[in-house]
């Protein structure tokens, strides 16, 4: 969300944006896959052992993980753009008109893409949410940390449906197996409005990660990484370690009891669910630490001159966040991909294929963007939806404004 030039932006918020991609396109994988009942988590019941594999290890690292990363990103994304604001002695109402306007088009953005594209959307939910936050940021320093803490309740409330919806006996999203593509969008079209009345209700959870984010922009924490090293690096080790154990709970009901035979009622199952989706945002908060922490060291290194292992970690790191720079087109296009593939009117993979196979694609295609974002920011030029998003909003500053 920032007007900065692409060679001055900070590399750990992009390299864990680039990040976030991989992890919400593995955890989206439920979204195309379909004809297989659920279990927890949403994922098939009658996994094999590769399939179940993969399932365990993108319940840890993925599922109620990439999405809090990417909210408490852009969060800091409002955070910093509010903080370059007040520098420059703006009028809060000022900064509120150009966050609207910014908001309103990823709106639109997200209403075509959930109707053109895939139900799953994200879009319409953080330009509603982040929209709040951003009027949040203009009033006393107590409302955006106190907004935080009250969403905490229907933040969990989405690792409890996580976690025993699966109970219901679904096989799949209705608009994951239409028959042909008019279905699918007549499906997605009543899904997508439904969910746009519904946002501000059902996804208010997203204040608790954004409100993080928001926060964390105040204190620099992840531009000046020297300077906040001592902070950091405890963030780093708890946030993934915590975030890490969390998750095996319900991971293991997830091997030992996919069919939930053992269970008491939905209560257990809920309550892992609940942790499960705490210790996510936890994750969260130590992956952007220690993404902060890995690009700096990377950025340092180069130019000391490093030898041939450091030189393609390098590489790789400078890869994913140019993917991270790029991200609302990274994001719209890996739904393009799956739509190519997935659906009954084009190869059908969504019945064909278990959780190994999905999720081998979605690897494939999030690699194979990352040599097109590198091009482009060698160039010094955004993505396309990048490109577009500034010119139909504006500028995230004023004209003539330092950065």
């Amino acid at each position: 969300m920032s007007s900065l030039p692409l060679a001055q932006r900070a590399g750990g918020p992009d390299l864990a944006r680039g990040l976030a991609l991989l992890g919400i396109a593995l955890a989206n994988t439920v979204g195309w896959l379909h004809g297989s009942p659920w279990t927890v988590l949403l994922k098939q019941a009658d996994a094999t052992a590769l399939d179940r594999t993969v399932d365990v290890i993108v319940a840890l690292t993925a599922d109620n993980r990439g999405f809090p990363l990417f909210a408490l990103l852009f969060g800091y994304g409002i955070g910093i753009l509010h903080r370059r604001s007040e520098e420059r002695g703006e009028r809060p109402r000022r900064f509120l008109l150009r966050m609207l306007r910014r908001h309103l088009v990823l709106l639109v953005i997200g209403l075509l893409h959930g109707i053109l594209l895939f139900t799953g959307d994200i879009l319409v939910a953080y330009a509603l949410i982040g929209m709040f936050v951003a009027l949040l940021m203009t009033r006393r320093r107590i409302a955006l940390p106190l907004a935080g803490v009250l969403a905490l309740p229907a933040l969990g409330v989405w690792g409890w449906a996580d976690a025993v919806i699966g109970l219901g006996g679904g096989d799949g999203y209705a608009s994951a197996s239409a028959p042909d593509y008019l279905t699918g969008l007549a499906l997605r079209t009543q899904e997508t409005l439904r969910d746009l009345v519904l946002t501000p209700l059902l996804d208010l959870g997203l204040i608790t990660p954004m409100a993080v984010g928001a926060i964390v922009a105040r204190l620099r924490l992840f531009e000046q990484v020297r300077e906040n090293r001592d902070l950091l690096v405890p963030l780093t080790r708890w946030g993934l370690l915590i975030g890490l154990l969390g998750a095996l709970p319900l991971t293991a009901v997830l091997v030992a009891d996919p069919t939930h035979a053992h269970l008491e009622g939905e209560t257990v199952l809920g309550i892992l669910g609940v942790l499960h989706q705490y210790s996510g945002l936890v994750l969260a908060l130590g992956a952007a630490a220690g993404c902060a922490l890995l690009a700096e060291r990377v950025r340092r290194r180069g130019a000391e001159g490093v030898g041939p292992a450091e030189h393609a970690l390098g590489a790789g790191v400078r890869g994913i966040e140019a993917l991270g720079a790029m991200s609302l087109s990274a994001y719209i296009a890996q739904s393009l991909v799956f739509h190519a593939l997935f659906p009954p009117y084009t190869l059908d993979l969504g019945a064909r294929l278990g959780s190994a196979g999905a999720s081998g694609i979605v690897l494939l295609s999030w690699a194979a963007m990352i040599p097109l974002a590198v091009a482009l920011r060698t160039r010094g030029r955004r993505g396309p939806l990048e490109h577009l998003l500034r010119r139909l909003a504006g500028s995230t500053s004023p004209k003539g404004a330092r950065p």
